[in-house]
């Protein structure tokens, strides 16, 4: 049996997941914007608690990799390095938009979805979007686009399924020109299937490293001298 240990903070949320196998064991996930670094570690704990497990008996940290808010994403990478150096176990790093595609694939098996729009606030105008055809491909490289320029990137598909914390402006600026369907419930990454689609790098780890993903440059400015 496999344990991992999934943890999400790249977004707008806190959450983590131990799964076994194809099992959720315990999960908790939480809305904010701001307060994972206070959030994080007590979580941690209490899921691993839920999940009758100790530490020692996690094979693997599973964590997203952005893209996502800077600062999100530097608090997740960072405990979740510090945990698996500390079990000595395997970091895995997993997009937010493929964790987000997973579960969007997921809840649309049956419906007839020419393509997946993932958004991602990116704290700016711009939002990070990835788009993917019916089957999970990607059609084209992710992008930071303004929520109007969106459309442009979809070429000639019709019906489309928009997920992600900023599906919402995305799926309003597409409603004029394509049938949408915003899954209003797929806003933050699943910790339970970020934890599953790492299991298949645990062989080779450096198929997935826990390196942040970005699609801009932070917003920092050097000192004047």
């Amino acid at each position: 049996m496999t344990v991992l240990l999934g943890i999400d903070t790249a977004t707008s949320g806190c959450a983590v997941a131990v799964v076994r196998d194809a099992e959720t064991l315990a999960c908790q996930q939480a809305r904010m914007a701001r307060g994972q670094s206070e959030a994080l570690m007590p979580m941690i704990d209490q899921v691993v608690a839920e999940a009758g497990i100790s530490f020692p008996d996690i094979d693997a940290v599973a964590v997203t990799r952005g893209p996502g808010a800077f600062t999100g994403l530097r608090i997740g990478l960072a405990t979740a390095r510090a945990l698996a150096l500390a079990i000595g176990k395997p970091c895995l790093g997993v997009g937010t938009f493929d964790a987000l595609l997973a579960e969007a694939r997921d809840r649309s098996a049956r419906s007839e979805i020419d393509a997946f729009v993932v958004a991602v606030d990116s704290k700016r105008e711009e939002v990070f979007v990835a788009i993917f055809d019916s089957g999970g491909v990607a059609l084209g490289a992710p992008a930071a686009l303004l929520p109007q320029q969106v459309a442009g990137h979809l070429g000639s598909v019709s019906r489309v399924a928009v997920v992600g914390d900023s599906s919402g402006v995305v799926a309003d600026a597409l409603e004029s020109g394509f049938h949408v369907d915003r899954i209003a419930e797929i806003e933050l990454p699943d910790p339970a299937i970020v934890a599953r689609l790492a299991m298949g790098a645990l062989e080779d780890p450096e198929r997935m490293p826990a390196a942040p993903l970005y699609l801009r440059p932070p917003d920092v400015s050097l000192p004047k001298a």
